[in-house]
């Protein structure tokens, strides 16, 4: 259900902010960015700077790969805008055809270990999370993960689990292609901080 408040119910510098972004890329702004400024102090601004510090900060994994794995969490969980998004992002990054076979079937794809083991840790933190215990880990040690790794990809999944509901709760609108593309170009230079 479309809530009308994200259309309307901004402070005036989100207002203004958000008439740039329209006026700079020639569409209206994702829906993304109308709920993270929509009561900004509220879910905004804390849940961004969480997703810029998982996704663009220090970590064994590259960007690229940690879009993989939010591309991953979105596809499992059906939600069409994240998994578009950032399954855009790894197309710019990693080609189309990594980011296809993964979504295919990420136990045959041509993956290193240490990520074909987060995304064994991810598919059944996300569909099963009662079925996670210390053995999924210790296999992902096993094939390199280190536990600081571990710990990036369940921000990834807590984070990705959350806002796919949220994006499939208001009905954020689907982009087309080049959108998608759009907007990866800008999350590729500028991060996910609104501040």
């Amino acid at each position: 259900m479309r809530l009308p408040s994200l259309s309307r119910s901004w402070r005036f510098s989100d207002r203004v902010k958000l008439k740039m972004i329209r006026l700079a890329s020639g569409r209206p702004p994702a829906d993304i960015l109308k709920i993270l400024h929509y009561r900004r102090e509220f879910f905004g601004e804390p849940f961004s700077a969480w997703v810029h510090q998982v996704l663009r900060g220090p970590s064994e994994w590259s960007i690229a790969e940690r879009e993989l794995m939010a591309t991953f969490v979105s596809h499992l969980n059906q939600c069409r805008f994240c998994e578009g998004s950032h399954g855009a992002i790894v197309d710019a990054t990693l080609g189309r055809e990594l980011t296809a076979a993964v979504l295919a079937d990420w136990r045959t794809a041509p993956l290193r270990p240490a990520l074909r083991a987060a995304l064994a840790l991810l598919e059944p933190l996300t569909l099963r999370p009662g079925d996670v215990g210390p053995e999924l880990v210790e296999a992902a040690y096993a094939a390199g993960v280190t536990e600081q790794g571990a710990r990036d990809v369940v921000h990834i999944c807590a984070i990705f689990c959350t806002i796919n509901r949220v994006a499939d709760a208001v009905d954020f609108a689907i982009p087309d292609d080049k959108g998608f593309q759009g907007d990866a170009y800008q999350l590729l230079k500028r991060g996910y901080a609104i501040g």
